[in-house]
């Protein structure tokens, strides 16, 4: 791992250090683990404890807006749903040749990674990341995204998520 993705990893956990509460973290997440990785969208899901579902909490694409309602529940076919059942991340270098499914037109490149957000082995989240600027994800980009989920994990084991 080079210097410089080091320096922006480290910006990274200094902005979530300063973050003033949960909102924030997760804000913090959406805004800046894309520019440590030079990715172009990252949405972050966090798991309801009553109906299991994944809700978004926090992303950065612009065509979504402020929809508190978006979900995806274990019935729907989605690489999310594939990295909780599987209960293991992903990266995917071709959504097309490896998973079979169509790339969605709004993303350029056919490149993603979906981390799980785990504390004690539960299942918290999700974070979804998309669009590389140099083509493919990493193992390095999931090594990153990676310690950020187990950070994030350990701060949402001690949140009430019903309340969020």
């Amino acid at each position: 791992m080079s210097a410089p993705y080091l320096e922006k990893a480290y910006e990274l956990a200094k902005e979530l250090n300063a973050a003033k509460d949960i909102k924030d973290i997760l804000d913090t997440i959406t805004d800046h683990l894309p520019r440590v990785l030079g990715a172009r969208y990252c949405s972050l899901f966090v798991r309801n404890p009553a109906s299991g579902e994944l809700e978004i909490k926090a992303h950065n694409h612009p065509d979504i807006g402020q929809d508190p309602f978006i979900h995806v529940d274990s019935q729907q076919e989605s690489i999310m749903n594939l990295v909780v059942s599987s209960n293991r991340s992903l990266i995917i270098h071709d959504i097309e040749e490896e998973m079979g499914l169509k790339n969605k037109e709004k993303y350029s490149t056919k490149s993603f990674v979906s981390i799980l957000i785990k504390h004690n082995d539960e299942i918290k989240g999700v974070i979804n990341l998309a669009d590389k600027s140099s083509g493919s994800f990493t193992k390095d980009d999931m090594i990153v995204a990676s310690t950020t989920a187990e950070l994030l994990g350990a701060v949402l084991g001690h949140v009430d998520l019903s309340k969020m």
